[in-house]
């Protein structure tokens, strides 16, 4: 054999075989997850057949995570922890007092409510007038609040409503957190063995966390009512002849301007007389010394002269 750059001239054909080989063992072991008609007219690879499932599962699975957290947020509003307190200004304009008291009495009682403060008013020339806070649950609230207004002429009427869920988890958690530690200590307690000081020490730390406790429960218990148990105010006048306050024209705009105008004179003359009147007394003590402190000044005056 001849020799080809040192090589043995067999080497050259030995390596254009085994690469002619190669590339034919690749095609063949490529061509059925390339096409599926190569296998004969079989179905198609299992790669696609496992990429439409996961495509299926993909969109199941998507489905349900949407439909997760819808439900998760419908359960988060739900949950919510909200304070509801409202303050009612109301005008009896048809009905009496004593009336009054007789229907929102009605009305608590039906609606599960307490009263939690109550103040009457009758202050000399003016009409009775009352002030009533309830607290009602917080699944009636709507509906008294409603009913209370048409009881008379609602004047004005503020509502607010606080949202106090972290609190309440917050609260939540820190009570968790201490009731756990509370458990550790006793663990600890019931393996101690030895001084007694260790076990007094012990017994302070479970003390101070017991404190921690009740503390926190008495706040949870607070946020618990204030959030089941909204709180409205009342606050009630007589006034037969109450009119609700419409927008004024030009004309009455002038009218009432001069009527206050004339109220307030009145009530400056009436104070400045009330005011002499009341320093009357003093100024018949203060002339007579004032004219005598006078006189002795005038005395002094002349004498350096």
């Amino acid at each position: 054999m001849t020799k080809r750059d040192g090589k043995p001239s067999s080497y050259y054909p030995s390596l254009v075989f085994l690469s002619l080989f190669a590339s034919f063992f690749a095609g063949c072991s490529e061509s059925p997850m390339v096409d599926g008609e190569m296998l004969g007219g079989m179905e198609p690879s299992w790669q696609e057949t496992a990429k439409a499932s996961a495509g299926k599962d993909l969109s199941i699975s998507e489905n349900a995570e949407e439909l997760t957290d819808s439900g998760g947020e419908s359960d988060q509003l739900a949950d919510r922890k909200i304070i509801y307190v409202s303050e009612i200004w109301l005008v009896l304009k048809k009905t009496t007092f004593e009336q009054f008291e007789k229907d929102i009495k009605v009305l608590v009682d039906t609606h599960d409510g307490y009263h939690s403060e109550v103040n009457f008013h009758r202050n000399q020339g003016q009409n009775r007038s009352g002030h009533w806070v309830f607290r009602v649950p917080v699944d009636h609230y709507q509906s008294f609040l409603k009913s209370a207004k048409d009881l008379g002429v609602p004047e004005q009427v503020q509502e607010t409503a606080r949202d106090v869920t972290d609190e309440y988890v917050d609260l939540d958690a820190r009570i968790s957190n201490q009731k756990r530690l509370e458990q550790r200590i006793l663990d600890v307690l019931d393996e101690v063995q030895g001084k007694i000081g260790d076990v007094l020490e012990v017994e302070q730390q479970l003390s101070r966390v017991r404190e921690t406790i009740e503390r926190l429960e008495g706040k949870m218990r607070q946020l618990k009512d204030r959030v089941s148990m909204t709180t409205i105010t009342l606050n009630v006048r007589e006034d037969a002849e109450y009119q609700p306050p419409q927008a004024l024209s030009f004309g009455s705009s002038i009218g009432n301007a001069w009527n206050k105008s004339i109220a307030a004179m009145e009530i400056f003359f009436k104070g400045l007389t009330l005011a002499i009147v009341a320093l009357s007394p003093w100024l018949l003590i203060l002339i007579p010394l004032g004219y005598l402190f006078y006189r002795l000044l005038r005395r002094l005056c002349a004498k350096r002269k």
